[in-house]
């Protein structure tokens, strides 16, 4: 038999406070959920300083999402999510030095670049006295990438249901076949592989408090360099490792609650970062909940980037220019509007995000260009049945 919930334990789960891992129920959903939402993502335009010639535009994508959720008699849940997302814009070709020798950037060309991707998973839970096991399989695929993944995982609880043990295992076998390898001579069909596993404990540590620390170790093997970079090089294996620590708190007097997380992830490229974001969740009567946020990121360089191509080197000599590789900061701040209505839900979010040198917490040797900025607006709708 299962125990009952105090008033804050129920609050911090019926508030839609979730954090991805933590989990407060075990037990199957009473009834069927289906949602959907759109989102745009659009990355500011590059100055004219960073790129001197061609382009200046970068990614707009806009996202469909859809999600079906129900019970399947006493003890088992069914999942369907379906996604389809389109893209447009540039990305960074190659760099290059100024007469200054700063780096500049050379974007692949905006009026070329138009990409489709359609994903669907399929999951379903088990739901035991004291835990649950659940599984999951998906498909993705767009116009030069396709992917087949799976993960299986499952949680325990104990100690009077305050302590829950969670873990997890998943697979993805992809492949890569860019449209345009004739073209730009670039390689014309390769695999990667990537495996990960995660365990967590999760504690309740008052009526109104939860805590979460996390563990994931993944590997990456096969082709992992940028098909789409005129030159970059990467090694063919990447083992990653992250600890995540999370908290919540639910304040009864204010009817709200606190989300801390942080983030620490390392590398064997070399990059290590930390991520450490916020937000406050405020119910305003029953029909309403307003949810500002604040994110900080920063992370190392890659021990091969380099701001400017050096073409000079073999090609077997690992390098590269990619951006997402080099020591940088990130600020981004955003807020949720939740619309509660019967069996409807509405869902308003926007999010800014700029990522600059100046605001990185590690030594920059060398400052890359074509740092992204970017806005993300969604609307979002769920019905209970």
């Amino acid at each position: 038999m299962k125990s009952r919930k105090s008033k804050g334990l129920i609050a911090l789960s019926t508030t839609a406070l979730a954090l991805p891992g933590i989990s407060i129920s075990d037990a199957p959903p009473l009834q069927s959920t289906a949602s959907y939402k759109i989102s745009n993502y659009s990355e500011d335009d590059l100055e004219r300083s960073e790129s001197p010639f061609g382009d200046l535009e970068r990614y707009d994508i806009d996202v469909h999402q859809f999600k079906l959720i129900s019970p399947i008699g006493r003890d088992f849940s069914f999942s369907l999510d379906a996604n389809h997302e389109t893209m447009s814009g540039a990305s960074p070709w190659y760099t290059s030095s100024d007469s200054n020798g700063d780096p500049i950037v050379s974007l692949s060309g905006a009026s070329g670049i138009y990409d489709e991707r359609s994903e669907v998973s399929f999951s379903t839970s088990y739901y035991l006295n004291a835990g649950t096991v659940s599984g999951i399989v998906g498909y993705s695929e767009e116009n030069d990438y396709r992917a087949i993944y799976y993960a299986l995982g499952g949680s325990r609880n104990f100690n009077n249901e305050l302590t829950t043990l969670s873990f997890g295992y998943s697979y993805s076998s992809d492949e890569i076949f860019p449209t345009d390898a004739d073209l730009f001579n670039r390689i014309k069909h390769e695999r990667k592989n990537s495996k990960s596993g995660v365990i967590s404990v999760s504690q309740i540590i008052s009526q109104n408090s939860v805590y979460q620390v996390s563990l994931s170790i993944s590997e990456q093997s096969g082709f992992l360099s940028d098909p789409y970079k005129l030159l970059d090089v990467r090694p063919s294996n990447k083992t990653q490792v992250a600890v995540t620590n999370s908290f919540r708190h639910f304040f009864q007097k204010n009817n709200a609650a606190v989300h801390v997380n942080y983030r620490y992830y390392h590398d064997d490229f070399g990059i290590s970062s930390h991520t450490i974001d916020s937000s406050w969740h405020q119910n305003i009567g029953r029909s309403l909940r307003v949810v500002p946020n604040i994110r900080y990121y920063t992370q190392s360089a890659a021990n091969f980037f380099t701001n400017i191509d050096d073409f000079a080197q073999p090609r077997n000599q690992y390098q590269s220019s990619d951006y997402r590789l080099s020591a940088f900061g990130a600020l981004s701040g955003g807020i949720d509007f939740v619309f509660n209505y019967g069996r409807w839900s509405t869902i308003l979010s926007a999010e800014r995000y700029v990522a600059n040198d100046n605001f990185a917490g590690y030594t920059i040797n060398r400052p890359s260009t074509a740092l992204v900025r970017f806005n993300r607006f969604s609307i979002g709708f769920e019905y209970i049945f």
